[in-house]
């Protein structure tokens, strides 16, 4: 039967698909008998790490994440060798398809991760490369959410018969945590942070940025004015 799984970020869902996929994994096949698609590379190597973690004690496992942002050549050479578990972004994987370097013919398992955010970013990517699948495969679904567009994907794709199971939603973050913000104008943020970096000179401290650009602009102004 097919599943539906809604719960946020650290509740194992990783695991909860991993391990029954795994034990049914045949070493000796070397097309991709799972598929696990994920919105971004950052998830994908994440969920490809944890599936490796997960199969040290199957010789001869092999795990493959597949994503843009990394050069062809040694994606191209892993699925010549074959592998067991592909987990990739929607755009690479279709990349591979269009090339004719994935072969998804023998998948047993397609599994969708965070599906809310691939289907907002890339929805008809996902319904090219769910037409490519055979019909007989088992998938799972996972969504923090779940808005019509994820309804209509799981009426379109999942066996009628499916299984929904949700974890607790509640998520409880560390108590010891003070949460402050400052509204400020753009072109002064950059005096304002460094204002509060050096009120709390000696502590460390993690800056989140919106784009790569800004990472590195705002990396080079930090290290002109440290």
């Amino acid at each position: 039967r097919d599943v539906v799984g809604q719960a946020q970020t650290g509740t194992g869902k990783t695991a909860a698909v991993a391990l029954p996929i795994l034990s049914n994994i045949d070493i000796r096949q070397t097309a991709p008998q799972a598929l696990v698609l994920a919105p971004t590379r950052e998830l994908a190597i994440q969920v490809a790490e944890a599936f490796q973690t997960y199969a040290r004690y199957i010789p001869g496992f092999h795990v493959l994440p597949i994503y843009g942002g990394q050069s062809y050549g040694p994606q191209l050479s892993a699925l010549r060798r074959g592998v067991h578990v592909v987990v990739g972004t929607p755009g690479r994987v279709i990349d591979h398809l269009d090339k004719g370097s994935l072969d998804l013919s023998q998948l047993k398992t397609l599994v969708l991760d965070e599906a809310d955010e691939m289907v907002s970013i890339l929805k008809e990517g996902l319904d090219e490369i769910i037409a490519e699948l055979p019909k007989n495969r088992r998938t799972f679904l996972f969504s923090a959410t779940m808005p019509g567009t994820i309804k209509q994907l799981i009426q379109n794709y999942l066996n009628k018969n499916v299984v929904q199971v949700s974890a607790d939603m509640q998520t409880l973050g560390n108590q010891g945590i003070d949460h402050q913000y400052i509204v400020v104008d753009p072109i002064e943020k950059l005096n304002v942070l460094m204002h509060f970096l050096t009120s709390k000179e000696g502590e460390r401290g993690i800056i989140f940025c919106k784009t790569k650009a800004a990472v590195n602009k705002l990396a080079k102004n930090l290290a002109i004015n440290k």
